[in-house]
């Protein structure tokens, strides 16, 4: 398990609305569960929020946002789709924003 791997969506209830689930837990913590961010088409919804990730898979636009979050056990997990380690610092900036000093 690796933290920015995109997973498809297999969890009934939140399929339909969130197609995939990025991982955004660091690898350091192990427990067998991942915490993961919701993924949505951005298509279908104007982001307005600072704490949202943009990115393109498979020639579409997707957008995580940080404030929906949820556990997944590693299990339930599906094979990997896509490595987004280009998405780093993306996610320290956002995360960030999340937390007040």
């Amino acid at each position: 398990m690796s933290r920015l791997t995109l997973y498809k969506n297999h969890l009934k209830d939140l399929a339909d609305s969130f197609p995939y689930l990025l991982d955004i837990q660091n690898d350091q913590l192990q427990a067998g569960t991942r915490i993961v961010a919701l993924v949505r088409n951005s298509g279908k919804i104007a982001d307005i929020s600072i704490t949202v990730l943009k990115f393109s898979y498979s020639g579409e636009t997707y957008s995580a946002s940080l404030l929906d979050l949820l556990t997944v056990s590693e299990r339930n997990l599906s094979p990997p789709l896509a490595q987004l380690d280009h998405l780093k610092a993306a996610l320290t900036n956002a995360v960030d924003l999340i937390f007040v000093d």
